[in-house]
């Protein structure tokens, strides 16, 4: 009969029961043959001989990539602009040559006393006819004894200041100077007896030279204008010559 009402006493008999049941169980197992027989070592052995692990196998190679197709190739590209340097040349130096002064000469040689007589197409200081030439012969506007057309000089200019010297000029021109050459210049003198003009007919050869004798007479000389047949101050031109120092 089975019941569900069992106390703390009547629970604690009935696992000591079971007990001895497995217990007596245990015991009679034990004793009916007597003695385990255990088997040989080699049986032992042979049921223990297992065979060697094989190594497992190698797993299948990967599947290669598919190739892909090889692209066309593109033409070249165009040269690319090579950077140069931009060519410097030195610029050829510029000469300027003086003109060279034609010096009055006559027309028919060894004519005449004088060694510039002759005519000439500019003013000057010869002995011919010119367009305002102080020679003596006529003239357009001459100032020599001989008859002349209108506005006429009676009398020519007169310097009143001394020439220039060497002492009135730099000494770096004086050293420069040519030998030999001489300076012939035209100067216009007003009826105040200034210089206002003055033409180089002749060069010394030396250009500096030939412009500083011009303005020495500008700043230096000092005329007694020309006077007409009435005696009136008139302008008029005056032949220098400049000797070499």
């Amino acid at each position: 009969m089975y019941r569900s009402d069992l106390d703390a006493k009547d629970r604690g008999g009935a696992i000591a029961a079971v007990a001895a049941i497995h217990a007596a169980l245990l015991l009679a197992l034990l004793n009916i043959s007597g003695r385990v027989d255990l088997p040989g070592a080699q049986s032992v052995i042979r049921v223990l001989d297992i065979d060697a692990l094989k190594p497992p196998p190698p797993p299948p190679p990967a599947a290669a990539k598919q190739a892909r197709p090889k692209e066309k190739e593109g033409g070249a590209a165009p040269p690319n602009i090579k950077s140069e340097a931009t060519p410097v040349a030195a610029p050829k130096p510029q000469v300027v040559v003086p003109p060279v002064p034609q010096i009055a000469v006559a027309e028919i040689p060894r004519q005449g006393t004088a060694p510039t007589q002759g005519a000439a197409p500019v003013p000057g200081p010869g002995t011919g006819a010119g367009g305002i030439g102080t020679g003596t012969g006529s003239g357009a506007g001459g100032n020599g004894p001989g008859g002349g057309g209108d506005g006429g000089v009676a009398y020519p200019p007169r310097l009143l200041t001394p020439t220039l010297r060497g002492r009135d000029f730099d000494q770096s021109l004086i050293r420069s100077w040519p030998r030999g050459g001489d300076v012939f210049v035209g100067l216009r003198v007003e009826r105040n007896g200034t210089v206002s003009e003055c033409k180089i007919f002749r060069s010394s050869g030396f250009g500096p030279i030939d412009s500083e004798v011009c303005n020495l007479a500008h700043l230096r000389f000092r005329f007694r204008p020309a006077l007409d047949r009435n005696g009136q101050p008139v302008a008029s031109w005056f032949g220098y010559r400049q000797s070499a120092l």
